[in-house]
């Protein structure tokens, strides 16, 4: 294990040099390496590689690294960086990188509203959960068949029969309809939530504005408006989503390799081991990927 070490050691002090140059493209994100702690990464948000990765996500730390690292030249030549919906970040990159926009992963939109629809179907599902036979099977069928209420209702089919458990032959439409008869309150948040999607969906800035500046049905949930007071307040960054291609897929996948090489290896204690462990995989990766 110590020869090992050493030739990591001896691999990350030949290659893995720090640059004082930025890309135009940014992307932020963190991730969990111990117990209760989590690191930050940045990476190119076009070519997906990993520029350096931080032990603390607390902004002094990140203040530091950037001041310190990068020249203030050198950080106005961002143009754009891509986030999830940390507001701290937002607070950060203005301090740091003052010409580029911020830019909302698209992912997180979508899950924000999602989670708001699924909350509320839980509710109305538990209010009939200790009711009769009929509230029974209403219950069971909320249960079983949430995700086609989050569906796109674009996606969802009109002709095609196919086998439903608890309903039949029937069709998807079918199906999504006779869930939303059972609370008004579900058809209220439904349409307002496919609205938001295909609003989204379509880049449409001009459609979403007004859903976010019309005023609510008194049956909205609560959830829901707490999203759209979310929505309200990124909605410059949301408009830069739909201008830009550039999301957080990249620097999420990268993620997931590295909590594979991290349960591999039972974990790091030694922080500065598990960085050079993750450059040099990535690195001798992309190397081969390219011979």
């Amino acid at each position: 294990m110590s020869s090992v070490q050493r030739f990591i050691q001896a691999y990350a002090n030949e290659y893995l040099k720090p640059t004082n140059r930025l890309p135009e493209n940014l992307s932020f994100d963190e991730f969990k390496y111990a117990r209760g702690r989590m690191a930050f990464q940045y990476i190119d948000a076009q070519t997906g590689t990993i520029l350096d990765i931080l032990p603390s996500r607390f902004s002094c730390h990140i203040k530091n690294h950037f001041y310190t690292r990068y020249s203030y030249r050198e950080r106005c030549s961002v143009k754009t960086i891509t986030i999830d919906m940390n507001a701290g970040y937002e607070k950060l990159i203005q301090e740091l990188f003052p010409k580029a926009k911020i830019i909302i992963d698209r992912f997180h939109l979508v899950q924000l509203i999602s989670r708001s629809m699924n909350q509320l179907r839980i509710q109305v599902m538990n209010g009939f959960r200790r009711g009769h036979n009929e509230d029974q099977k209403k219950y069971r069928r909320l249960k079983r068949y949430w995700k086609l209420l989050l569906k796109n209702e674009k996606d969802l089919t009109y002709t095609v029969y196919k086998p439903f458990g608890l309903f039949g032959q029937t069709t998807d439409r079918t199906v999504v309809d006779t869930l939303l008869s059972y609370d008004e309150r579900l058809q209220v948040n439904y349409t307002l939530y496919q609205s938001l999607l295909n609003a989204m969906k379509d880049k449409d800035i001009n459609t979403l504005q007004t859903l976010l500046k019309q005023p609510l049905h008194e049956e909205i949930s609560l959830d829901f408006r707490r999203s759209m007071r979310t929505l309200k307040h990124h909605l410059s960054s949301i408009e830069n989503s739909f201008m830009y291609p550039f999301n957080n897929g990249r620097i999420e996948g990268i993620h997931n390799k590295i909590k594979v090489l991290n349960r591999v290896a039972y974990g790091y204690r030694n922080f500065t081991n598990y960085r050079q462990r993750i450059f040099i995989h990535f690195k001798l990766k992309r190397a081969s990927c390219v011979s």
